[in-house]
């Protein structure tokens, strides 16, 4: 049998239609969903009225409990707190009732399925670091089990070592001697990765489990929002910025116009599709205006040279400052090798403490020379190199200079939405040539999202690594950097200028546990 396993749909009516659609498309036999059909999104009556109607089985989740009076909602963020308080006014008492009546767990021939942990599924227990997996495995016996609850997708196994291990969401099939937790991720509130409706299927028969994400509409997800009053997503507002349709050409005016348009326009129309060899400037103008016409033209011809000249002028000024000196902070916006811009990089609110936010360096360059993740500047890309390596099993990022030059390489703008990030720990370590010389110094850069789209910089967190000469083989920092209230965004950076090569580990930046509050 062909089971499709879905969870967390949280009231997103665009995303559930998404999903289902897609699962019968498949030929899904049977579809289990593991709570959280309500709470956060706009259309809680569609939606449960939708699950009731497909849906095989419907476990509680811990929004359905407080949506239904079984659970406070006390420990709720103010986000998820307004929605469902929201939510019980629009839902019936049939509705509330059959929320009730869910039950906390839901077993079939060969796995079980919960909305937290199996430990004590009404408590909702998270399942995040591998060992919080272990509870779930010694209560239950079978191989196979799913679980909801955090929307991360992914796989926690146990084999015959008794460590566990966590593994992004890939398709497999079930080994002998191995257990697995699955988390098919959420259909309705995907707030990792690319926030696509996440969930799995599930063929009995084979053994498979297969992961599906897809797009949905989002943007009517968000209007639906509006109309309810209940504001918008940090989630859908930092995938939103990461949207660029580029213009490829000016957008004429397609439309038909009426009969008093100037008669110059109309015949613009009629001759629309038709290639003109004619110069829009070879049309002959009025004899009372062919000389203002004329004295127009030169006029504008001059003003164009002008501008030319006043802007290489500018250019050349702008050149000399450069080359006089400048903070490798500036650039990376000055030479960028190659010109593209990241997207912002979502830190999950129920990510583990120890969690690097930093993705690790890659084993090589893309095909368009582009470190996946990251991004650089250099100051004179003839002669300065960048490329990975391996050194006691640990891939390093090495950059090498002819002469004194500058570098500067960057992380993406980490998304902090959701999270209580009080303050951050950065560690590295850079091994430097024999030949170096010059200074390295690392950044922890603090940024508030703005309303128009734009990140204010808040704060710039140096930390110098090394001063001029090779005085130490190894240089290393490892410093806690405490989060302002307004930082919503984070950016890691090193860099510095020097003669020789280095060699930077992978770095680590992650939440301080021992931070108790944000500053001022």
């Amino acid at each position: 049998m062909l089971y499709a396993i879905v969870s967390d749909l949280h009231a997103n009516l665009a995303a559930w239609r998404t999903v289902l659609r897609d699962l019968t498309d498949l030929k899904a036999e049977r579809i289990i969903c593991l709570g959280d059909v309500v709470g956060y999104g706009p259309d809680p009556v569609e939606v449960l009225e939708s699950v009731y109607r497909h849906v095989h089985v419907t476990l509680m989740g811990n929004h359905d409990a407080a949506g239904c009076g079984v659970e406070d909602d006390e420990t709720f963020s103010p986000r998820a707190q307004l929605a469902i308080r929201q939510q019980r006014k629009l839902l019936s008492p049939a509705a509330l009732l059959w929320l009730r009546k869910l039950p906390f767990i839901h077993e079939e021939a060969g796995f079980c399925c919960a909305h937290g942990d199996f430990e004590d599924p009404k408590r909702f227990n998270y399942i995040i670091e591998p060992e919080t997996a272990l509870p779930s495995w010694k209560r239950r016996t079978e191989q196979l089990m799913f679980v909801g609850h955090t929307h991360m997708p992914g796989i926690y196994v146990i084999g015959a070592s008794g460590t566990p291990h966590f593994v992004p969401p890939f398709d497999f099939v079930l080994e002998e001697g191995k257990r697995y937790i699955v988390n098919p991720g959420s259909v309705g509130y995907p707030r990792v990765g690319d926030c696509r409706s996440s969930y799995c299927l599930y063929n009995s028969e084979t053994k498979e489990v297969r992961f599906r994400q897809l797009p949905f509409d989002d943007a009517g997800y968000r209007e639906a929002l509006a109309k309810r009053g209940w504001g918008s997503d940090h989630w859908l507002e930092a995938k939103e910025r990461t949207r660029h349709v580029m213009d490829l050409r000016e957008q004429p005016c397609f439309g038909r116009r009426d009969a008093s348009a100037p008669a110059v326009v109309r015949q613009e129309e009629k001759e629309m599709g038709r290639a003109s060899s004619a110069a829009p400037d070879s049309r002959p103008l009025p004899k009372t205006g062919a000389m203002l016409g004329q004295i127009m033209r030169r006029l504008h011809g001059w003003i164009w040279l002008t501008g030319i000249v006043l802007g290489l002028f500018v250019a050349v000024a702008l050149i000399l400052a450069f080359w006089a000196g400048r903070s490798d902070a500036d650039v990376a916006y000055a030479i960028e090798i190659p010109p593209y811009e990241l997207t912002t990089a979502p830190i999950y609110p129920l990510s583990p403490p120890d969690k690097n936010f930093l993705p690790p360096w890659p084993t090589v360059l893309d095909a368009d020379g582009r470190l996946n993740g990251w991004r650089y500047a250099f100051e004179d890309k003839n002669r300065q190199r960048l490329g990975t390596g391996l050194r006691d099993r640990e891939m390093t990022l090495m950059v090498t200079h002819d002469q004194r030059q500058k570098v500067r390489v960057e992380s993406a703008l980490i998304n902090l939405a959701g999270t209580e990030i009080k303050a951050v720990r950065v560690r590295v370590r850079i091994r430097k040539g024999e030949e170096f010389e010059g200074t390295l110094r690392v950044s922890v850069d603090l940024y508030a999202a703005q309303e128009n789209g734009d990140y204010a910089l808040l704060r710039r967190t140096p930390f110098e690594l090394s001063r001029k000469g090779r005085d130490d083989a190894v240089v290393e920092v490892n410093r806690k950097v405490p989060l302002l209230k307004k930082t919503t965004h984070l950016r890691f950076s090193v860099g510095g200028e020097f003669a020789g090569r280095i060699e930077v580990l992978p770095p680590y930046l992650g939440q301080a546990i021992e931070a108790v509050g944000r500053e001022g």
